[in-house]
Order: structure tokens, then sequence, then C-alpha cells
């Protein structure tokens, strides 16, 4: 394996941090979009932000509640 230069490890690791950034606060929105993208199943009621609320909702409650303890 070659030897990596401190200035490349360093652009490597922003690299992998900015990556870790965009996984982790893009997840959720990019699946929102393709659901409401791709609409309902047949026979199903169109999907309505109003109907996704409590998908936003619990995490920030479950956060609260582990800060709380």
């Amino acid at each position: 394996m070659p030897k990596l230069s401190k200035e490349a490890k360093q652009r490597l690791q922003q690299l992998f941090k900015g990556g870790q950034f965009a996984i982790r606060w893009g997840f959720i929105p990019v699946v929102l979009y393709l659901g409401f993208k791709r609409g309902a199943d047949p026979g199903m009621p169109e999907p309505t932000i109003w109907s996704k609320v409590h998908l936003l909702m619990l995490p920030l409650l479950w956060g609260c509640l582990l800060m709380l303890q």
C-alpha cells in the first residue's frame, strides 16, 4: 500500500466526514422524496406532507426523552 502524505490523509478524512454528513442528513429526505414522486399504490390515498409529520416528530421526541434520562 502506498504511503500517503499528511495532507492527503487530511483530505481523505474531510472527504469521509463529508460523506458521513451527507448520508446522515440526506437519507430520510431522499426516501420521502422518492415516496412522494412515485405516488401511492392503486387503491391507497395519495400521500400528503401532513400524513408524514409523525415520521419527523418521532425521532425528535425520542431524542428529547433520551436527553432527559
